[in-house]
């Protein structure tokens, strides 16, 4: 009876050191995970470029500097055509008005170009208020040299959104396809 409770014993203590060194391996690290401020916060302004951008489009984009300019007027769901961050951080300003007389919430999501296309960035979710103020948020943890866009979602159902939005900063940007995603 001793020496089977010596053996449990020592196969225990064999299982826990195993998980020590596992845990203690040369493997690489993992990466930071893409943070945001769910909320995005009173504040901010956008000084629209005063030429290349056709404010009265039902979408439209122009790069200027490290910053991306995107409109969006009578919508649901949009993408911006694929940035590269400048850094680990990009800002996202955007103020917009909605038809509806109840809903006033709209979302800007992070996607990562993928190998034959994107996928949702892990806690990449902002949620911005529709009423006409200009709000601020930030997402975090980015990778660099990692291409990004940002898709635009309201619920809304018969009502839609309009507005406009700005992220920076950026080292690279592509205008906005014509035929670009109608969907996050």
């Amino acid at each position: 009876m001793k020496a089977t409770h010596r053996l449990i014993a020592l196969g225990l203590a064999l299982v826990l050191a195993a998980g020590l060194f596992a845990g203690c391996s040369d493997s690489e690290e993992e990466e930071p995970a893409v943070t945001n401020t769910n909320d995005a916060a009173l504040g901010g302004s956008i000084t629209w470029p005063e030429e290349g951008l056709d404010t009265s489009a039902t979408l439209a984009s122009a790069i200027v500097g490290d910053t991306l300019y995107m409109v969006f007027n009578g919508v649901q769901a949009r993408t911006s055509g694929y940035f590269t961050p400048a850094g680990d951080t990009i800002t996202v300003t955007s103020s917009a008005t909605t038809t509806s007389e109840t809903r006033f919430s709209y979302r800007v999501t992070l996607w990562k170009e993928t190998y034959g296309g994107r996928e949702y960035v892990d806690g990449g979710t902002m949620y911005f208020t529709a009423d006409g103020e200009y709000r601020t948020g930030t997402f975090t943890g980015l990778e660099a040299g990692a291409r990004y866009k940002i898709g635009l979602a309201y619920d809304g159902g018969s009502h839609y959104l309009s507005g406009g939005l700005t992220i920076s900063p950026l080292a690279q940007a592509d205008a906005l396809d014509e035929d670009a995603d109608s969907a996050a």
